[in-house]
């Protein structure tokens, strides 16, 4: 007798497959990285910046770097990332040919990628500060800030901090304790991946900057509570007054101090150009074969520093989101059925305009205008507020899904159901609705399963879920394809769990599979 396949075996079948599919393509990637890692093998330190004049050229967005680089690289293509670890990883695949940063933060780049490194040549030097909202609040934190700028600088502390951070080792923590908060708590905006400055180390936030702030926060009587998120969304939620300041790396410019309150320079640094060439190729290591290097990697970024509890923290993190907003959701798209049922022109017209809206924003831009605006103020966590946006979003969609299986229903059944003596909501809940769910059940499951791989944009409003922790793990390897591959495995797994378990809960409650069991 065959054994029946059970949901255990598809699982271990499934993560068999994802990782000879990985490790395909890890060969593939090992295979060509030695022709495609290097933009130009003429390239080395000593090649000029106008070399670069009208080369492909990597941005942060949001950063100051990009008038910098149409300085210095007018005629250039200019390429935008995200994250400083995907300007690494564009940089080593020849998708750019190079992007600007700061000298500090490229050491600890080239350090981990000896594929990269710095044309001697300076762009410029630029000064880095905290910012804060454009408010008397926000203008008395930063004169405390410049007040306690003022004495570090004076007793060479600050200068001790900085080269503590640049000059030694990333595997440093920061001192999260002796905090009074007799003066209330600090909301700080940082980035959180672009060591030496901000970065975590055993699942800790830590860095230059952070050290700083919590010296500050310490002498002065606050308690810090820091907010990772990418770089971009910095200035827009001090600029909303969703902050009290921010610790993020960032470069003084006329245009952002039309928007925020500057500090007093609290550091500062030399603007290099990294690319990768001949100079880069010399210092790649030596490759050692296939199965170490998987093993090197996998050890690199998920064994070192405890970073797997980073995925587990970020798992956790998408899965609250996903099932809070799908029973939110699903209430509130029953219940704007239950407003069309009404029959009034009214109750239709406010329902159309719901669901045409949410349907028409893309979800990215409803959680930041639910987080920097509607909610900005409102003191609710980043977590309730995806809640709140993904539901919204959800109910709209869901709605629809309900609203095409209940018209999908023959009305003879519901005039019978009346000539039998049932009342209208007596003919809908016993009749109408349970086959509606049986037909719309189907597409109901693959909603939720999109919200799920939907939460992967919750990054944007400084929420830790697997994609951002994803990111943090790869803003400090400066590697793609573990962090890249194994978030994508642990996406489809979850997927295929809620969809199963759906389908289950969905059985269970079918009326004719308990008058079954009840004979």
């Amino acid at each position: 007798m065959r054994k029946k396949t059970t949901a255990v075996d598809i699982i271990i079948i499934a993560v068999i497959t994802a990782i000879i599919a990985a490790a395909v393509i890890f060969a593939v990637i090992s295979a060509g990285s030695e022709t495609n890692g290097s933009s130009d093998s003429a390239v080395t330190t000593e090649t000029p910046l106008s070399y670069f004049a009208d080369k492909r050229i990597g941005i942060l967005t949001g950063s100051a770097y990009e008038p910098t680089a149409q300085k210095v690289f007018p005629d250039a293509e200019y390429v935008y990332f995200d994250a400083s670890a995907d300007l690494a990883l564009a940089t080593v695949t020849g998708k750019i040919d190079g992007y600007l940063m700061s000298s500090d933060q490229a050491k600890t780049m080239t350090a981990e990628n000896p594929g990269l490194f710095c044309l001697d040549e300076k762009a410029e030097e630029t000064p880095f500060a905290f910012a804060f909202p454009k408010t008397e609040k926000g203008a008395a934190l930063r004169d405390k800030v410049n007040e306690f700028i003022a004495v570090v600088s004076a007793d060479g502390t600050m200068e001790s901090l900085l080269d503590k951070w640049t000059d030694g080792a990333l595997e440093q923590s920061v001192d999260m304790t002796g905090f009074s908060g007799e003066n209330g708590t600090l909301h700080i905006a940082c980035d959180g991946a672009t060591p030496p400055w901000e970065y975590t180390y055993n699942g800790e936030l830590t860095g230059y900057e952070i050290e700083l702030v919590t010296m500050f926060c310490r002498q002065y009587g606050y308690q810090p509570k820091f907010d990772t998120m990418t770089f971009s969304a910095v200035i827009p939620g001090i600029a909303s007054e969703k902050y009290d300041m921010a610790s993020a790396n960032i470069t003084v410019t006329p245009e952002r101090a039309e928007s925020v309150y500057f500090s007093d320079r609290e550091s500062g640094s030399d603007v290099v150009l990294v690319t990768c060439g001949s100079a880069g190729a010399a210092g790649r290591e030596e490759n050692n074969g296939f199965f170490v290097g998987i093993a090197s990697s996998f050890e690199k970024n998920f064994i070192r520093e405890n970073r797997w509890e980073l995925i587990l923290e970020g798992i956790v993190t998408t899965c609250l989101i996903t099932v809070m907003s799908a029973l939110f959701g699903t209430v509130l798209a029953f219940l704007i059925c239950m407003f069309r049922r009404t029959g009034s022109a009214l109750a239709a017209a406010i329902s159309n305009i719901y669901v045409k809206l949410l349907q028409g924003t893309p979800i990215v831009v409803l959680l930041m205008i639910l987080y920097y605006v509607i909610l900005g103020k409102s003191g609710l966590s980043a977590v309730w507020v995806a809640i709140v946006g993904f539901s919204l979003n959800f109910g709209a969609y869901a709605s629809e899904i309900m609203r095409s299986g209940i018209q999908s229903i023959d009305g003879g059944q519901r005039e019978a159901a009346l000539a039998l003596g049932y009342s209208e909501n007596a003919a809908f809940f016993r009749f109408i609705f349970p086959q509606a769910v049986k037909r719309f059940s189907p597409v109901y499951i693959q909603e939720i399963i999109s919200l799920l791989k939907g939460t992967s944009v919750v990054g944007y409003i400084a929420i830790q879920d697997l994609t951002k922790m994803s990111d943090i793990i790869r803003s400090r390897t400066y590697e793609a394809f573990f962090p890249l591959i194994v978030t994508a495995v642990i996406y489809f797994i979850l997927a295929w769990l809620a969809s199963m378990l759906l389908k289950l809960l969905l059985r269970a409650a079918d009326p004719r599979r308990k008058r079954a069991s009840a004979e």
